[in-house]
């Protein structure tokens, strides 16, 4: 259950935009919102006491937003280094998730909204969602919320790793706010085709059994064949997912990554949020045995 997020703030996203996501958490148990602005101690130099009165000021607007939605909330300004501060809080907070921006495009350009996004996804030990959002120009830039109903369709790639699974047991967390699930298996690294129906077939069986184990969730399942992580981003536009749901690590080539060449490539090039459940070295790439429960 997720009772407390992170919410890192630049004040570069509206706070309607970002904060409005949160609200989505409180069907699934979220009690408390922590905000943080992390005035960067690289850059500031002798300023930072300066910058940290602004940022003071500017985080009781985003603090007033959070109670509005009937959360507890609590705001903090700390001088330091973005990346560190941020995983750090993080852990001494012990929340249950952060919650991060993106552009539609690519990462949105403030102080950490883009290099520190990667850095969290890929070292920290907690869930990360990352939130998506059109970038206009009109004189300005802002941004356009793309997130709206987060978690009405959330498509979960599986690639039968016990890793992989634990995506599973974070959909048991949230039934009640996940309204449809499209589970998806990819096949990669063909070496034999007389074996490719073997093996869709198989795929096939494993996604139906774990389907029907998926009590209170609708839920369908697809087997594809290509680069897992083109034909994630490929079918969440086309199965119009509202989020990606994966694993930090799964087996194969991920192993031996903190985020894993899949996860990241998927981050990068999906319009889509992405959840991003935290790597473990309890399994190191096992394999999935059906017999086990996952949840």
């Amino acid at each position: 259950m997720i009772e407390t997020v992170l919410v890192p703030v630049d004040f570069t996203i509206e706070k309607e935009d970002l904060l409005g996501c949160i609200g989505e958490f409180k069907n699934a148990g979220l009690k408390k919102v922590i905000l943080l602005h992390v005035v960067d101690i690289h850059k500031s130099q002798g300023l930072a006491p300066m910058f940290e009165r602004n940022a003071k000021k500017r985080i009781e607007d985003y603090t007033g937003f959070a109670e509005e939605l009937g959360l507890e909330t609590e705001a903090l300004v700390v001088v330091g280094d973005i990346k560190r501060t941020i995983s750090e809080t993080a852990d001494r907070k012990n929340v249950d998730a952060i919650i991060m921006g993106a552009t539609a495009k690519g990462f949105i350009k403030g102080r950490f909204l883009g290099r520190t996004t990667e850095h969290i996804a890929r070292s920290s030990k907690k869930i990360l969602l990352v939130e998506k959002y059109d970038a206009l120009k009109e004189g300005k830039e802002f941004y356009k919320n793309a997130c709206r109903a987060t978690f009405s369709r959330v498509l979960v790639p599986l690639d039968f790793s016990k890793e992989s699974m634990k995506a599973i047991e974070q959909l048991q967390e949230f039934e009640g706010i996940v309204k449809e699930v499209l589970l998806l298996h990819v096949i990669d690294n063909i070496k034999d085709m007389d074996l490719l129906d073997e093996q869709r077939e198989e795929a096939k069986g494993k996604l139906g059994r774990i389907k029907e184990q998926l009590t209170g969730i609708k839920s369908q399942y697809l087997v594809v064949e290509g680069i897992p992580s083109d034909e994630i981003v490929k079918f969440a536009n086309i199965e119009e997912a509202t989020m990606i749901m994966l694993t930090s690590r799964g087996k194969g080539d991920l192993i031996d990554l903190i985020l894993g060449s899949t996860a990241e490539s998927v981050l990068r090039k999906t319009i889509k949020p992405v959840l991003i459940i935290p790597a473990s070295k309890e399994f190191d790439g096992e394999e999935w045995d059906e017999g086990e429960e996952y949840a």
